[in-house]
C-alpha cells in the first residue's frame, strides 16, 4: 500500500472502491482479505508497505447465454473491455435467456477465452445509436466505473447528422425531459420533467443538414434526440422524434458515441478512446451529404 492508503482500514479502502457493505461482509465471511498473505478482518489498519490481496478473478455463473458474434474490441485488458456496438443491436435482452443482443456476444467471448465472469456493462445504447460500450470484467472495477457513471467523471462524446442549418456553430440545451402522455415509448421536453442539458458544436455544415458533435450532461432517456428536436434539426434517420427515414435515405437515426474518457479502475491512468465510424454513416457524410 501506498503512503496515500496508509491509515485507512480495510473497509475504508475497499469503500473507495464504492463496493456495498453486503460485498464487503461477504469477503470478510469468505475470509479471502489478505494482508501480507495473512487474512485480516475489515478493521484493520493499513500499513505503507503493506501488499493487500483481494480475489477480483474469482470464478462466477455466466449470467448470460452464450452466443457466437464477431465483436469490434477498441480496448481490453484484465479489467476492461470497450467495444465498438454496431447499429441495429440491443445491448442486453428484456430477460436472462433471451439471446440476439451484445452481452449474449460477450458472453461467448468470455468463454472462448476461459472467463468465468458475469457479463457487467457500465451503460446503454439505443438500439440505432452504434458506438462505444463499457464493460467491467469484474465487481470491484465495476463498482468504481459504476459510480463514475453517476457523478459524470466517465464522460462520453457523440457525433450525430442533423437537419438544416443550425444558426449557432456551438451552444448548450438546458430543458427538462418527461415521458410523452400520448406515446409511450417517446420523450418529450416539459417543465416538470427531470433537468437535461447537452452541449453541442457544429462540425461540418452541408446544404440541408450538419455533422455536429455532443456531450451530456444528464443521461436522460432519448436526451439527444429529444433535445435536437426541440432545437429545431432532428436526427436523420429518426422517425420516431418526426425526420423520417425515407426522406433522407438513413435506415436508422444518425448517432454513434463516438468518444469515451475514464480513469483506469485499477491503475487511475486517464484513458481516450476514439470510437471509428460505422461504415453507413461514414459513407452517407462522405458521399450523399454532398449531392444534397
Amino acid at each position: 500500500m501506498s503512503k496515500k492508503e496508509a491509515g485507512l482500514t480495510i473497509r475504508e479502502f475497499l469503500e473507495t472502491f464504492h463496493l456495498a457493505k453486503r460485498k464487503i461482509h461477504e469477503l470478510y465471511m469468505d475470509q479471502v482479505l489478505k494482508i501480507n498473505n495473512q487474512i485480516k478482518p475489515p478493521h484493520y489498519t493499513l500499513r505503507e508497505g503493506d501488499k493487500f490481496g483481494i480475489p477480483v478473478f474469482k470464478e462466477e455463473e455466466v449470467d448470460f447465454k452464450p452466443q457466437a458474434m464477431t465483436l469490434d474490441i477498441i480496448y481490453e485488458d484484465d479489467h476492461l473491455l470497450i467495444l465498438n456496438k454496431p447499429a441495429g443491436i440491443l445491448v442486453h435482452p428484456d430477460h436472462k435467456n433471451g439471446i440476439g443482443t451484445l452481452v449474449n456476444g460477450v458472453a461467448d467471448y468470455y468463454k472462448k477465452q476461459g472467463i468465468q465472469h458475469r457479463v457487467r456493462y457500465i451503460h446503454r445504447l439505443d438500439i440505432e445509436t452504434s458506438g462505444g460500450i463499457i464493460f467491467a470484467k469484474h465487481y470491484l472495477a465495476h463498482s468504481l466505473l459504476d459510480y463514475w457513471l453517476s457523478q459524470k467523471e466517465i464522460k462520453r462524446w457523440y457525433l450525430a447528422l442533423v437537419a438544416g442549418t443550425l444558426k449557432n456553430k456551438k451552444g448548450k440545451i438546458e430543458a427538462s425531459i418527461g415521458k410523452d402522455r400520448h406515446h409511450p415509448s417517446k420523450r418529450r421536453v416539459v417543465k416538470q420533467g427531470k433537468n437535461a442539458l447537452t452541449y453541442y458544436e457544429v462540425l461540418e455544415q452541408y446544404p440541408t443538414a450538419a455533422l455536429i458533435q455532443l456531450q451530456l450532461q444528464t443521461g436522460r432517456t432519448h436526451q439527444i434526440r429529444v433535445h435536437m428536436h426541440h432545437l429545431g434539426h432532428p436526427l436523420l434517420g429518426d422517425s420516431l422524434y418526426g425526420n423520417h427515414k425515407k426522406k433522407w435515405g438513413v435506415n436508422r437515426q444518425a448517432l454513434h458515441s463516438s468518444r469515451i474518457q475514464l480513469a483506469h479502475p485499477i491503475t487511475w491512468q486517464l484513458l481516450d478512446f476514439e470510437i471509428p465510424l460505422p461504415s453507413d454513416l461514414a459513407y452517407y457524410i462522405c458521399v450523399k451529404l454532398k449531392k444534397i
